[in-house]
């Protein structure tokens, strides 16, 4: 049994927020963003517009394209680090949204590593035979927790908010998700982290720590992944990874001696998305038809906690 990809879907809010935006509000400049960052612009939700929000239009385009309803669900996991509550989690605001039956709704905490987390908790669901079909949500709305003002230019340059799902079908074919390897580890909590939205609180971190494990951990993480399934990386169609830093893509490329077509990347679009650039990216991808059956495809990310992983999907 498989838990094939049966369809996605994504959304990024309307409104567009440019470099030089932000560099009226701070002391910073389009030049040196896209020289440290590669980001051009990113999205802004609306005002009121939480991660459930986006979420519900994002998993419509998804129920439509694989021509079910919201009943046929039968469990979301919600990967997300910005959500609307404490409590509830934003999973059961989806459910409610969407109009589906009591079906569980499970949150995934793991920041920007989220969506495997969550894509490996719904294979888990499907294998035990105990759900069916079910969907994989990863929704981040960041801007309403940054510090616009020069203080806080290091974080608030980053972040892009957005949504993208997967709907995940058991098949007994070949295809849909092939392996998928997890790992933590707490002792750098402090290089990563967020204590909690609030004028006294804002997401921190130790940009030059950062930079050396997750180019490190996610170029390792994908080896372990590709021994694991025998496997090397001329085998491999993409590599999609979480977009957190186009010198970090950059410097995994470099390691991994990868062709541009194969690491593909929308940073300079969407900023930092966190759990949700890889399935908007897939679902990109897919809308441009360079996503084709019979391909291998890894997934990868690195986010606080440190938590970092790495999946293989075979479409």
């Amino acid at each position: 049994m498989k838990s094939q990809i049966l369809a996605t879907g994504s959304y990024v809010p309307e409104r567009v927020v440019t470099n030089n935006e932000l560099a009226a509000l701070m002391a910073t400049s389009d030049a040196w963003i896209q020289e440290h960052i590669g980001i051009r612009e990113r999205r802004f939700a609306a005002a009121g517009e939480g991660v459930s929000d986006t979420a519900l239009k994002a998993a419509h385009t998804a129920l439509k394209r694989a021509k079910l309803k919201s009943e046929d669900i039968d469990a979301i996991v919600f990967a997300t680090s910005t959500p609307e509550f404490y409590a509830p989690g934003s999973g059961v605001l989806l459910q409610h949204k969407l109009g589906c039956r009591d079906i569980p709704a499970f949150d995934v905490r793991n920041t920007s590593p989220g969506f495997l987390y969550s894509l490996d908790l719904a294979d888990g669901l499907i294998q035990s035979g105990r759900y069916k079909t079910v969907l994989v949500v990863a929704s981040e709305v960041h801007s309403t927790g940054l510090d616009f003002s020069t203080r806080g230019r290091k974080m608030a340059v980053i972040f892009g908010d957005g949504c993208g799902c997967f709907i995940l079908q058991a098949s007994e074919g070949k295809s849909g998700i092939q392996d998928i390897i997890l790992h933590s580890d707490g002792s750098h909590y402090q290089d990563l982290w967020y204590e909690g939205p609030s004028p006294l609180h804002y997401p921190q971190m130790n940009g030059k720590v950062v930079f050396e494990h997750a180019v490190t951990r996610m170029t390792e993480v994908i080896h372990e992944l590709l021994d694991r399934n025998s496997l090397t990386i001329k085998d491999i169609d993409h590599v999609i990874s979480h977009q957190a830093n186009l010198r970090i893509l950059e410097a995994i490329q470099e390691k991994l001696k990868l062709c541009d077509d194969k690491i593909p990347h929308n940073i300079e679009r969407y900023g930092n998305t966190s759990s949700a650039s890889i399935p908007i990216l897939y679902d990109e991808l897919a809308a441009e038809g360079r996503i084709r059956e019979g391909q291998n495809i890894v997934f990868v990310s690195f986010g606080s906690g440190f938590s970092w992983g790495a999946g293989l999907v075979l479409t």
